[in-house]
């Protein structure tokens, strides 16, 4: 368990306990002149000034269960929690000077109490925090099922069926802050048009996507409802797909007992399909967990790994399975010409 308590520093103080390369950072993102060699006090001197005069930067860069934390802990002062349920909140919270984590104690910087407490509380500022997070869960389900993003296309299907008063301008200033804690995301940005790209680290070649997005520049986007991006995201990349909870159960009773680590087998696998492996490179990769001898399971195992082969959606064809894209060429090869012999 973890005391709350006051902490004696300033808030610039406290910004400076963070590295170095983290004050660069941020100090980047939200549009701050630096030198490379300058002092974690003098980037917190800078970082706390631009803050104090636009508050609302705090709402796009702090997820909103950063900021629901904090208002908590500001709510619990002389109180206990257990810190370890709250590490990424902690983190996100400490990189923006509201509080630091030592010898089992939050520490609550005052200083940013007093010059924050009644903005975050607003009405305002929740309703754009859910807005943030529902945005957020958005761009997270659609990394997912493209591996890479273009923004500006993204920005398009986003306006045209969930956020339709929504800027590219907004976008993207959204992704430069808010990917500050984005564990999942890099950006990237095209030198021949400058557009800027959003990858998913769980895409193994980058450029192997981009050649099969040019070879197919045919095919668009597959577009899913609010909901399924928001469920993606919310289910860490698995989807509903046919064979995903037969593939669970199958793990479950045959190869590990353990919740987590047989959410981890299912979404590796997942991965490697959406990365465009072969049946055979999935299939050898698989097998191994069970025993030599135990030929009727690994049929199984097979099985079930061909019926996501085809159901999961592949980075390279844009949201698309290997089912829909070969059910769309059956139909162009066998289309009915209208106007024939009578």
């Amino acid at each position: 368990m973890a005391r709350i308590e006051e902490s004696k520093r300033t808030y610039i103080e406290e910004l400076a306990t963070n590295p170095r390369v983290n004050l660069m950072v941020l100090s980047e993102r939200i549009n701050i002149a630096f030198h490379e060699d300058e002092s974690e006090v003098s980037l917190s001197e800078k970082i706390a000034e631009k803050l104090y005069d636009m508050p609302q930067l705090i709402t796009k860069l702090l997820q909103q269960e950063a900021i629901e934390f904090l208002l908590q802990c500001w709510d619990m002062e002389g109180e206990s929690l257990i810190a370890e349920m709250y590490a990424r909140e902690i983190e996100q919270l400490h990189f923006l000077g509201f509080l630091s984590y030592e010898d089992d104690t939050i520490l609550l910087n005052m200083e940013a109490k007093d010059n924050f407490f009644f903005s975050l509380k607003s009405r305002r500022v929740q309703e754009e925090l859910e807005e943030g997070t529902r945005l957020e869960n958005i761009l997270f389900g659609m990394l997912f099922l493209y591996g890479i993003l273009d923004i500006y296309e993204c920005c398009q299907m986003i306006q045209e069926e969930m956020f339709p008063e929504l800027t590219y301008d907004e976008l993207e200033e959204f992704i430069l802050l808010r990917i500050v804690f984005w564990q999942s995301g890099i950006l990237l940005r095209n030198q021949m048009n400058s557009r800027l790209l959003l990858a998913s680290r769980e895409v193994e070649n980058r450029n192997e996507v981009f050649i099969q997005w040019s070879l197919r520049e045919d095919l668009s986007w597959k577009r899913y409802s609010e909901d399924e991006y928001k469920n993606l995201a919310l289910g860490n990349g698995i989807g509903g797909w046919d064979g995903i909870p037969e593939l669970y159960d199958f793990v479950m009773k045959n190869i590990e007992n353990d919740q987590y680590k047989v959410m981890m087998i299912v979404k590796s696998l997942v991965v490697k399909i959406q990365n465009g492996l072969t049946y055979e490179e999935i299939t050898s990769a698989y097998v191994n967990l069970l025993d030599e001898e135990d030929k009727e399971h690994q049929r199984i195992l097979c099985e079930l790994i061909r019926t996501l082969y085809k159901t999961v959606p592949l980075y390279s064809l844009k949201g698309h399975t290997r089912t829909e894209v070969e059910e769309e060429s059956q139909e162009a090869r066998f289309h009915v010409i209208q106007g024939g012999k009578e």
